[in-house]
């Protein structure tokens, strides 16, 4: 067995997945070609044979004109090659301008649809080891905290019946292209990858080159991959704590709002609150892209003065989310 198959395998056994149904991001590149031909590899290899169903999925995102249609025909051709449904969506010309944080929401959003469309219980794409070191010294240039530094994480709930997963994460690019090359599976080359207009593309082509050289070591990524797994690890403690409390009967869960006794809250760590708030907002279904390090530390602050007082307190946060202190409750809400 080929050793990207053995990295799948060792990451996200067969056993988690099989008769599941699994929705494929696949873009046409390298990595996401690789993905679904080890997949589909192993699904073919395995004794006895997993009920599982693959179903890939490509967004064409019209950004690059015809080349964008031709990703969108290659990746439909290798499905009916493989034998497998392929769905594809094109989004209007009006997206283009929207930006990099608009287009990740529309293939996410696309990709829920088309697992809600076939039950399917994960959605995998074809992030590597490279994506979750530009990740976390994207984050670390955003001054972003524990979770930002972890990189990549293997899964994420989306809900109680569908998972994100990354298995490829402890692949890197070039791992995979080797892999390719040795099966003659050709792939699509996104040229706009190295334009520098974007930061991680500045990050892929100039920044990590750049401390390879300055520290003339050429296994700088890797080393930055080992910092992410150990911030990982450390971070997932902080984590269980925040779901035990999230779970615990101290949380009255509302349709629109939620209430904690502020007696609940004062004996919890920062990071562990900070995490705990961050589960709500997901539970919630609330947005949390522009809620950044500035207003969790107002809210820290907030919070701590709301100790030595009894008055009613009330501040706002991105999204029209309300945050109340009155009769020693802590209520958040979503304003109207």
């Amino acid at each position: 067995m080929h050793r990207v198959l053995e990295s799948i395998l060792r990451d996200w056994p067969i056993d988690r997945w099989s008769n599941s149904t699994i929705v494929l991001a696949v873009s046409g590149g390298p990595d996401s070609v690789g993905m679904l031909r080890a997949i589909h590899g192993i699904i073919e290899q395995a004794n006895p044979t997993p009920n599982s169903r693959l179903i890939v999925a490509h967004l064409n995102h019209r950004l690059r004109g015809e080349q964008s249609d031709l990703d969108e025909s290659f990746v439909k051709q290798l499905a009916c090659e493989l034998k497998l449904d392929a769905i594809s969506h094109t989004l209007p010309l009006s997206a283009k301008s929207t930006g990099e944080a608009q287009w990740r929401k529309a293939r996410m959003g696309f990709l829920k649809d088309v697992a809600k469309q076939y039950q399917a219980n994960w959605i995998a794409t074809g992030a590597t080891a490279d994506d979750s070191v530009e990740t976390m010294f994207h984050h670390l240039l955003r001054g972003s905290g524990p979770a930002g530094l972890a990189g990549i994480r293997l899964e994420r709930k989306l809900s109680d019946q569908l998972t994100l997963v990354h298995p490829l994460i402890g692949l890197w690019k070039s791992e995979l292209i080797e892999y390719l090359d040795s099966l003659g599976q050709d792939y699509r080359v996104d040229k706009s990858n190295l334009c520098d207009d974007f930061t991680r593309n500045r990050i892929r082509n100039e920044c990590l080159p750049y401390l390879e050289a300055f520290t003339g070591c050429n296994q700088l990524k890797e080393r930055l991959r080992i910092t992410c797994e150990l911030i990982r690890q450390e971070h997932q403690v902080i984590e269980e704590l925040a779901q035990q409390w999230l779970e615990s009967s101290a949380i009255e869960w509302g349709q629109d709002q939620i209430e904690v006794a502020f007696s609940e809250i004062a004996h919890l760590p920062w990071p562990v609150l900070q995490c705990g708030l961050v589960g709500i907002w997901h539970r919630m279904g609330w947005p949390l892209q522009q809620i950044s390090f500035r207003h969790w530390n107002r809210v820290r602050k907030w919070i701590d003065c709301a100790r030595d007082s009894n008055h009613p307190t009330r501040m706002q946060l991105p999204g029209m989310i309300e945050l109340k202190i009155a009769r020693r409750k802590l209520i958040i809400r979503k304003s109207n």
